[in-house]
This record gives structure tokens, sequence and C-alpha cells, in this order.
């Protein structure tokens, strides 16, 4: 059966602080559309923004939601591999099933991105995933980092947001040599990811789409391949509608969708500035979310 995780974005008060009520009834829907994980503090979750305070709060709140009713996995996320380290220290005294490590931007950290996975994986007390997001962390691995990443026994899965063919049918190609979850993380190309042999998606649109992802993965798993295509282009407009065809509106946009559903009370962000939620933009979301009521529903 095909999986569909969450790049989960953090609800927050007007003063910045995690909105209990609002992740609840965020965890709550998608749980109700069948989710089937969290991935908490990526990049769609400003991880970058937060004190460890804030982290471990948001962490520690929704184990308490979410129980054993989907799988949870926590970034480790930092600047350094010091701060990777003492990240994993912090959030090793809650019951997250997985940790999510990825390498630094090349500018802040000129450590061998396998040397510092390993050293990551090699002091973790669970299993890993490796997020692998080139356009961040300004590096292209090859073939063969990838084989030598995936020959450790803890790292049981790849986030692949290349958004580039080569590379998932590299790592396709590996899951004959090594038994790792290989999930998508373009929501563009989920229909096609998971016909090629992914074991699923996880996207940071998983928020809102929870429910077309899920309906994706099943018409995969029935073998009706139409189907999920006609359903990843009504998802690529509702894409368009939320975040702007320019992307100008990532986080702020699926908050402001969010809110207007009723879900979030706010749509703060502290990554991305009011200012780019132009009325313009605001009458689009409005639209596409009337528009696509049922289908997000």
């Amino acid at each position: 059966m095909k999986k569909i995780y969450s790049a989960i974005i953090t609800p927050l008060t007007e003063n910045g602080d995690i909105d209990i009520s609002s992740l609840e009834r965020m965890i709550e829907r998608n749980l109700k559309h069948s989710l089937d994980g969290f991935f908490f503090l990526g990049s769609m979750g400003e991880w970058s923004q937060f004190t460890d305070e804030v982290k471990e709060k948001l962490i520690s709140e929704a184990c308490r939601i979410i129980g054993d009713k989907a799988d949870i996995l926590a970034a480790l996320s930092s600047t350094s591999l010091t701060g990777t380290l003492e990240n994993m220290k912090k959030l090793s005294e809650y019951p997250v099933k997985s940790f999510v490590i990825t390498i630094p931007p090349k500018p802040l950290s000129f450590i061998d991105p396998i040397d510092f996975i390993f050293e990551v994986a090699d002091k973790s007390d669970r299993s890993v995933y490796f997020y692998y997001l080139p356009g961040v962390i300004g590096r292209c691995l090859s073939y063969d980092e990838f084989d030598r990443i995936l020959s450790h026994p803890k790292i049981i899965g790849i986030k692949n947001s290349s958004g580039q063919m080569r590379t998932r049918k590299e790592l396709l190609m590996l899951k004959k040599k090594h038994d790792f979850k290989l999930f998508e993380g373009d929501e563009w190309a989920v229909d096609e990811a998971l016909m090629m042999g992914c074991e699923g998606a996880l996207v940071g649109l998983g928020t809102l789409a929870s429910k077309p992802l899920k309906a994706i993965a099943a018409a995969v798993d029935a073998r009706d391949y139409p189907k999920a295509m006609e359903i990843q282009e009504d998802l690529v407009r509702v894409f368009w509608g939320i975040y702007g065809k320019d992307l100008s509106n990532v986080w702020i946009g699926q908050k402001y969708a969010l809110e207007k559903l009723g879900i979030f009370s706010t749509h703060k962000t502290l990554i991305q500035g009011e200012n780019v939620l132009t009325p313009q933009r605001k009458n689009e979301i409005e639209k596409c979310l009337a528009e696509y009521k049922d289908f997000l529903d």
C-alpha cells in the first residue's frame, strides 16, 4: 500500500507561539483523511525560526495528539553538525518513530556530506530518513554517494525533493540493492512517482490536501493510473491556487487557506512577510477553496 505523509506546517498564534488548538484541528482533519504520517520541523514547518523550547513544545504536543494513530517523523535540522546532534539529544525524549536529517548548506559546512550523515546516524537511537533537497543544501549527490548513504543500517528512507527524474530513477535502481523507503517530495510528481515504484509521497501541501493525495495513492494501488493522473491534475490546480504560480505564497498561502477553512486561527508565519499575501492573492485562494471544496474535504 502506498503511503502519504505530510510535511506539516506549524500553526502559530499572533505572538509567534505554537497554536495548540489549531494543531489539534489540523491533525484531526488529516487523520480523518487517513494520512499515514506526519513530518515536523522540516522546511515547510519553519524550523529555522524557532527556539529549542518551541521545537520541543511542538513535538511534545504532536506526540500527545497523534499517539499511535500515525507515524511521527521529526527533523533534526541545524546549520551545523553540533546543532544537529544537540537537536537529536533533546528530541530523543519523545516517542517519534524516526528522525529526519539533511545536510547544512555548503557555505555553512564543509564537512563531507556522507561523514555528516553517518555521524548523526551512528549516534541515533532510532531509524533515520535522509531529506534530499539539493536546491537548499547546495549539493547534488551522485548515484555512488547515495549507494554509500544507504549502506548505513540506520538509514531506512529518503525524501527526494530534487525534482529530478534522473535522481528518482537512480534511487529506484538502488532499491534493488538496499532495503529502504523512497518518498517523493514534489507535489507535482506524486502520481508518476508512485506508479514508478516509490513507496509514498511526503509533501508540504499534504497539510491542506491530505484527502486528494490519499486518493492518488489509492488509485495507484488499484492500478487505476488514469484516475491517479486525473486527481494529480486537479492537485496541481490547487497548488497554483494556494501557492501562486510564482510560488510567492508557499507558507502564508496554505496557512491562509486553513484559516479560511476554520482549521487555523491565524495565518501567521515567521518565514514569510504578510505583504506577499495581497488582496488579489487572498481572492484567488478563496476562489480555489470554493471550487475545490469537495476535493479537499
